[in-house]
């Protein structure tokens, strides 16, 4: 392989390894309760799994082993961060009865349930095909990117307008403007966040129809969006405006639950299977006299 097509591969992998980095710190940022970075190091991990993608398309650089890099990024980044932060940061408030007995079990449940579903839905991804014949190019479930995306970005919403991110300091991390000004949210919205991990889940390893922000088939709307989609980018980067951001993938989410349901022309797609198409011939174990010795 020449050294320019070598490079020509490696770029978008090197992105995708910058963001599993970015993942790697944000677990051991939760660990030390630096709850801020921990978030927005998710959001940039996000950010940077759209960018990954685009440079491999100009670059034309894709390629089976970037697909796999990609998927073990996405768990990590996107399935085992999100459960660490949600895990440590409601464990860390006493009042939400979340840190011992049975509601720590249950904290820990809805994270488990959390990263079981987004790597489930990963294999499943690597797997099927998720653009069926003839129909319009879509995905068939919420892709981990948005659900994680949406859980975050609400998450540092709520870091920076609840009483914990004043009593931690952690608000105060939050730079730039506050769009809702002095209000405040009650400290009982944190206790959501399990629940709205089990919901993420089921979203994950469903087979919804979600459709793909390319193919909104109007001219204005994809203008819209993406100027949006840049914005989201330069807010996340810089780290203001959560709520701002938590806009456009909350009513992502809610268009595709919609329009999932009532749209005739989803409800007559089929996802394809994961599952193999014929169940595989029964393999004889070896006998003594069909092995060979050391």
């Amino acid at each position: 392989m020449s050294l320019n097509r070598m490079l020509r591969y490696l770029a978008p992998n090197l992105v995708t390894s910058l963001g599993m980095v970015f993942g790697l710190l944000s677990i051991v940022a939760a660990l030390e309760q630096r709850f801020a970075d921990a978030g927005w190091l998710i959001v940039w991990a996000v950010l940077l799994d759209r960018v990954d993608g685009l440079v491999a398309r100009l670059l034309r650089a894709t390629s089976s082993f970037g697909v796999q890099m990609d998927s073990f990024a996405d768990a990590i980044n996107f399935g085992v961060a999100p459960a660490v932060l949600v895990y440590a940061t409601l464990g860390s408030i006493p009042e939400l009865g979340l840190h011992t007995g049975a509601g720590r079990w249950l904290l820990l449940g809805s994270c488990a349930v959390w990263m079981l579903a987004n790597v489930f839905r990963l294999a499943k991804f690597n797997v099927i095909s998720e653009d069926p014949g003839g129909g319009p190019k879509m995905f068939f479930g919420v892709p981990t990117t948005l659900a994680a995306g949406t859980l975050v970005i609400w998450y540092l919403v709520f870091l920076q307008y609840t009483p914990l991110g004043v009593s931690t300091g952690q608000a105060e991390l939050m730079r730039g403007p506050r769009l809702l000004g002095d209000a405040m949210l009650p400290m009982s919205v944190w206790g959501y966040l399990p629940a709205a991990m089990l919901v993420g889940a089921f979203l994950m390893a469903s087979n919804l129809p979600t459709p793909k922000l390319g193919r909104l088939g109007s001219k204005a709307l994809t203008v819209f969006v993406l100027a949006n989609a840049a914005a989201g980018f330069v807010c996340g980067f810089a780290r203001v405006l959560p709520e701002y951001m938590a806009l456009m993938p909350s009513t992502w989410l809610l268009v595709s639950l919609v329009w999932g349901q009532v749209s005739s022309q989803a409800r007559t797609l089929q996802p394809p299977s994961f599952l193999p198409a014929e169940e595989p011939e029964p393999v004889e174990p070896a006998g003594e006299d069909q092995t060979s010795s050391a």
